[in-house]
């Protein structure tokens, strides 16, 4: 990946040099799935022993810092490769022009303000692409 990639444990530590190691893989994977891996990013990756915000059962987010600059957080105690994946994809819609900063438009077509969570497209499409890309990763390439 054209990327500078970050890998943080739980309160800023340093992960177990394993699960370092596949993070950087599945991200780099992932990446090479969504044909982000050409981008020149930074991405930091953090992990959490729990991850807690507004919405009930959310395992993880990305928040843009920049055009070219993310944050992933995911939460260790799930299904975090699903999480990142479906965090990665959002990356890729945001790298890609696909959802603006304010989730308020998909793919050049706006209205999106009032869309319920589950409902929304990039949320679809992330749920969508997310379990296709981490079976791949771990029994095909990764096992």
């Amino acid at each position: 990946m054209a990327a500078n990639v970050k890998v943080m444990g739980p309160r800023g530590a340093e992960l177990d040099m394993h699960l370092h190691g596949y993070c950087l893989m599945a991200a780099n994977f992932f990446a090479k799935k969504l044909k982000i891996d050409r981008f020149k990013t930074d991405v930091t990756i953090r992990m959490h022993h729990k991850f807690v915000t507004n919405a009930e059962g959310v395992e993880g987010q990305i928040m843009p810092l920049s055009e070219r600059a993310f944050v992933i957080d995911v939460c260790l105690y799930g299904n975090w490769l699903g999480t990142l994946a479906h965090e990665m994809v959002h990356m890729k819609q945001y790298l890609r022009d696909e959802i603006d900063w304010g989730l308020t438009r998909w793919k050049g077509r706006s209205g999106y303000e009032d869309v319920d969570y589950w409902s929304q497209p990039w949320e679809k499409e992330a749920r969508r692409l997310q379990n296709k890309m981490m079976v791949e990763f771990v029994e095909k390439d990764h096992p």
